[in-house]
């Protein structure tokens, strides 16, 4: 059981629903399995708060594979609380 809590950005639960919705009118099994594993390392995260490469003071980036590519979930550390705050396509320009 961990000791951090996980709070979700409003623009993080749209950036989700976003990529499960580019992928769904293609493969609705891929956007479904696209969807777990991007919350499966949420819980990862939950477990090690500190997985994702530090990119600036309490600001991480994490990795998730998926396919030939991935996406990347930025989030916050602050304290004993987790903060999901941005998802994006590995392609996608940010």
């Amino acid at each position: 059981m961990s000791d951090y809590k996980l709070i979700w950005q409003p623009c993080a639960l749209a950036d989700l629903n976003r990529l499960r919705s580019f992928i769904k009118p293609h493969n609705i099994i891929a956007a479904s399995r696209a969807s777990a594993t991007i919350l499966r390392a949420t819980e990862r995260i939950l477990q090690y708060p500190q997985i994702g490469q530090l990119i600036f003071a309490e600001f991480y980036e994490l990795f998730i594979p998926f396919g030939r590519r991935g996406y990347i979930l930025r989030y916050r550390l602050q304290g004993d609380v987790i903060i999901i705050l941005r998802i994006w396509h590995s392609l996608e320009k940010r």
